[in-house]
């Protein structure tokens, strides 16, 4: 599965890449899985590392390097409340706490994972993410798997809700 999430962002980096207008494009891939064994939501979110690293910047009004030998220390204190207040997730129509487990650096993308516990039975998911959308026309690709469905959510800053049914 990651394997194929990988190939999809280099596809997706590549066609951006060789685009005539050289434009850089702005897209996020996500993969949220239902662990049904542990009642949890594993979700893993791909972003580019420079644009995040001007998001929090912005956010927070400082340098944070993220990826680099000079990265502050408080630099997963200040995602996870970037995250917080940038993403969502209800799962049958109820907000439930996303934990932000940690982040790596895979080249220029930087790769977060997050859990949502005590989730025994889903029906319905929407998710809200508005994450760089101040900073670009951003999207973001969310890769489902649920109950052994598989299904796939575009969001934009013309639509940063959506609702998947199980």
């Amino acid at each position: 599965m990651k394997k194929a999430i990988k190939i999809v962002f280099l596809l997706l980096l590549f066609t951006g890449l060789t685009s005539a207008s050289l434009h850089k494009f702005y897209v996020s891939v996500n993969q949220l899985d239902y662990v049904p064994e542990k009642k949890a939501i594993e979700i893993t979110s791909r972003l580019f590392i420079d644009d995040m690293d001007l998001a929090l910047e912005k956010r927070f009004g400082k340098k944070i390097y993220l990826g680099t030998s000079k990265e502050i220390k408080e630099s997963k204190e200040l995602l996870q409340k970037y995250f917080q207040e940038k993403f969502a997730v209800k799962v049958n129509e109820q907000e439930k706490e996303i934990r932000f487990l940690g982040k790596e650096v895979e080249d220029n993308v930087l790769i977060c994972y997050f859990t949502i516990k005590n989730v025994e039975k889903i029906s319905s998911i929407e998710i809200k993410d508005t994450i760089l959308m101040e900073l670009y026309d951003q999207q973001h690709i969310f890769h489902t798997h649920v109950l052994g469905k598989k299904q796939s959510l575009l969001l934009t800053s013309d639509k940063i809700r959506g609702q998947l049914n199980y």
